[in-house]
Formats: C-alpha cells, structure tokens, sequence
C-alpha cells in the first residue's frame, strides 16, 4: 500500500497544490552534478565514467539514507523523502500545462514561449517537430518515471532523471562523444517502458492502425533513434487518417493526443492498482 499512497499523493499534490515546484527545474541536478564533479574529478579522469557514475551513486546513496532513517528515525520520513523524490521526477500535470501553453500560443500566434525549463520538457517543440515528438517525451516526463519508480522506487526515477537530464538540459555541459554514448545507455534503460507505452497507446486510441505502423516501422541505425521513431510513429497513427481540415486542426490534432496519453496513463494506473492489490508492489 505504500506505493499506492506514494503515487496518489505525489499526484495529487502536482495536480492540486505543489510545495516542490520552485525546486522543479533543471537547476537543482546541474549544481548538484557540479559539486559531484569537483569530488571525484581526482579519481575519476574519464568524463563519460564521472557522467556514469553519477545516477549510480545517487542509488547507492539513497538506499544508505533510507535506511538510516528507518533504523534510527521513523519511516514516516522515509515515507517523506520517497514523496518528494517521486513529486520531483513524475510531471504529468506540468507535461499537459506546457502542451496547453503550445496550444494558447497557436490560438494566439505567440512566436516565441522558450524557457529553460519549457526547453527541457519539451525540446524541439517549435513547428511539426513538436507533433513528431510529442508521443517520447510523454514517455520522458511521465511513463519511464513511473516504470523504473515501480521496479526500483524513488532513487530509480531520481537516476532515470538525471540521465534524461544529460540529453535534455541545456545547463548540463556534455561532450558530444560522452552524449552519444549515454544516448546508448538511456536507450537501453527506455526500452521496456516505450514498449509498455506503445502497446497501452494502441489499446485506447486505434489498435488496428497502432499495431500497423509497429510492424511496418523503419528501423533506424541504432536503438536510441530508434525508440523514438517507433513511439512516436505508433502514437501518430492513431490521429495521421483522422480527417481534420478546419482551421484548428492543430489545435483538434493536441487535444486528441493529450485525450490519448492521459488516456494511456489512466490504463497504466489501473494496472498498478490491480498489481498492488495482487501483492506484487507493497
């Protein structure tokens, strides 16, 4: 019951009141690798290693606090920490606010609604490319959080985060080599929960039309490109035949996209419920 109470309130505070949000953007992970850097940039001389390194020990380091508190404290504060860690990482209520604020801005024709932390959510949003790309970073900022917070609670969403962040931050100054081979691991890490998400898309939008483009999908050169091809070729099959030929197409196009994510989230939810009434999650 624990990782039900965990996941209800997380979501409820994101979606009613969130006493974390000055602390959710790319900031807090960028100066925390910058001092991780400076302690072990003496032992560690390969940057790609210190990168790696990085989310590992932040498990490591986890699992010692955790338990500290609950040997020598209360598990009431562990039950605390999990929260805040789980409100930090899964941004469903943020994910759908920056899909609003792209929709006002083409009822508005605003041309420019860039930030850092909007950069970060959803990158490449500008044009077609946020269309093409809407379906992965649902998976970003939502499923995969939600997955590896499953298999490995909060510490495992906290190392997925700041994975993602390597890619997706800006503030995070990377090497191109260094980048390309943590594209290697993060696709690894990505490859079940895409799946996961590709299948719960097909079941509540198409099916027909979703397990179509799955199997006739272009394979790309590696799995990093081609997790994202494949997620975001199945989650657009389910709106490519829909004949919109309004003005607001656009606009018609987000709202059936946002229906069929949280949709798909609903559907993941309900697994999780039957999963814990079950026993599988405690």
């Amino acid at each position: 019951m624990i990782t039900a109470l965990l996941i209800f309130f997380a979501l409820v505070l994101e979606y009613v009141y969130d006493p974390i949000s000055h602390m959710k953007n790319t900031t807090v992970i960028s100066i925390t690798f910058e001092k991780y850097k400076t302690l072990v940039k003496k032992y560690i001389y390969d940057k790609y290693y210190i990168y790696l390194v990085f989310p590992i020990a932040v498990i490591v380091l986890y699992s010692l606090i955790t338990y500290v508190i609950d040997n020598y404290f209360h598990s009431i504060f562990t039950f605390i920490l999990d929260l805040t860690v789980l409100l930090y990482c899964l941004k469903p209520s943020e994910f759908n606010r920056k899909v609003e604020e792209i929709k006002f801005s083409q009822e508005n024709e605003v041309k420019d609604i860039s930030s850092p932390r909007f950069n970060y959510i959803l990158p490449n949003h500008k044009g077609r490319k946020f269309f093409e790309n809407i379906f992965y970073n649902s998976t970003r900022n939502i499923f995969t959080v939600l997955f590896y917070f499953l298999i490995l609670g909060p510490s495992g969403s906290l190392a997925f985060i700041i994975l993602d962040n390597y890619i997706y931050n800006d503030k995070m100054k990377i090497n191109q080599k260094s980048k390309k081979e943590l594209k290697i691991i993060l696709s690894i890490i990505e490859y079940i929960p895409i799946r996961l998400c590709i299948f719960s898309f097909a079941v509540v939008a198409n099916y027909e039309l979703c397990s179509e483009a799955w199997r006739t999908s272009k394979k790309e050169k590696n799995l990093y490109d081609s997790n994202i091809a494949l997620i975001n070729t199945v989650g657009m099959a389910s709106y490519e035949k829909l004949e919109i030929d309004s003005k607001d197409a656009d606009e018609e196009k987000i709202i059936f996209i946002q229906s069929i994510i949280y949709r798909a989230f609903l559907s993941w939810l309900s697994l999780i419920g039957f999963l814990i009434i079950g026993g599988i999650f405690i």
